[in-house]
């Protein structure tokens, strides 16, 4: 599974060095349990931007361990305000989870959305940047053992160089799976620290 992501990710990168790049940001994430990393491209067009790239979580604790690999694809505009940037479109997600006794694969093709605020210097002497994100997929886009997958999260960064940030993340994840003796929930909370980088 990991070496799909990673693969599928590198390809990602290939494409970028033959095609003349807009911008292409890299982050990578980390908590006392977890790890996520990703790679997204994003081009202009006339109505906006689109952005296509693909992420991986991977946890480990005491009793839940899951590994989720993404696919995305949105479109957005970052001229509604300054500062301010929206993006909505699709994202699949495949993987493994585990949760005590009980265990079964990850499959959703969800709606996405996403926001984030750059404030100005002006404003706050820093470069402080918020940002948030929700992904859903009812029963109708969920496979294998997934009944529903919802996922938020949020977060704030530090933009140290102007293409670079230093980023502190919440996430929350509800999976519902239907695998095992009965139905069963993963419900999990994750705090992550790390670095985007934006070329």
């Amino acid at each position: 599974m990991i070496r799909k992501i990673v693969g599928t990710l590198w390809v990602l990168v290939l494409l970028n060095a033959v095609c003349s790049a807009n911008s292409l940001e890299l982050d990578l994430m980390a908590g006392t349990e977890s790890i996520s990393g990703g790679i997204h491209y994003k081009d202009y067009i006339e109505s906006g931007y689109y952005r296509i790239g693909g992420s991986v979580v991977h946890t480990d604790d005491d009793d839940v361990e899951y590994t989720l690999g993404s696919l995305n694809l949105t479109v957005g505009s970052d001229t509604l305000a300054p500062g301010f940037s929206c993006e909505v479109g699709v994202r699949g997600i495949y993987g493994t989870a585990d949760d005590g006794g009980y265990s079964g694969d990850v499959g959703a093709l969800g709606f996405t959305g996403e926001a984030g605020y750059l404030f100005p210097t002006d404003l706050i002497p820093v470069p402080l940047e918020v940002f948030g994100g929700l992904t859903w997929a009812p029963s109708p886009l969920s496979f294998a053992d997934t009944d529903n997958y919802l996922e938020f999260n949020a977060g704030v960064g530090l933009r140290i160089l102007r293409n670079a940030s230093i980023r502190a993340t919440y996430t929350h994840y509800r999976i519902e799976m239907d695998s095992g003796p009965g139905d069963w929930d993963l419900e999990e909370d994750a705090f992550r620290l790390g670095l985007a980088m934006r070329f």
